[in-house]
């Protein structure tokens, strides 16, 4: 009778042990898709700066500033929802100080956010230089923020 406990309380515990296993698992697996999401998202809002880089430099359409400056307006609220509570380790260059001082990258973002508003708002007037100022604005907020809370490039092993 003792040994029949005894086994049934192993396999209790063999089982409790999988199901945390499993779950664990699971974890890591958001976790690791919350972190593409991110940077999918950075990569989309780098890929619109690119091509207003390019448009000013005289390459595509002014007219499609305005498209650009928009899906940066977009992407800069989105941003602010990629970096859920436990997305903090992995392979991320994202600084914990994210989640230490929530405040604090909250209003870096909506930094970004207004910056942005402001860059969609201009670029709708079609005036260059009014318009190049707004993204040297925008461009100092994305800035900003990689300053204070993305890992620096020297210790991603980047030159």
């Amino acid at each position: 009778m003792r040994r029949l406990f005894l086994s049934v309380i192993a396999i209790a515990f063999g089982f409790s042990m999988f199901s945390m296993s499993g779950s664990a698992q699971a974890q890591d697996a958001a976790t690791e898709q919350a972190i593409k999401y991110r940077k999918s998202v950075m990569t989309a809002v780098r890929g619109n700066f690119g091509a207003m880089v390019g448009i000013m430099k005289g390459a595509g359409n002014k007219a499609d500033l305005t498209t650009h400056a928009d899906a940066l307006v977009d992407l800069s609220k989105i941003a602010s929802t990629v970096f859920p509570e436990g997305s903090d380790f992995g392979e991320t260059t994202a600084l914990p100080v994210i989640w230490e001082k929530p405040e604090e990258f909250a209003k870096s973002m909506k930094a970004f956010q207004d910056a942005a508003a402001n860059l969609a708002t201009v670029a709708q007037g079609g005036d260059m230089a009014a318009f190049g100022k707004a993204f040297g604005a925008t461009g100092a907020t994305c800035k900003g923020c990689h300053e204070d809370f993305r890992e620096k490039k020297e210790k991603r092993g980047k030159k």
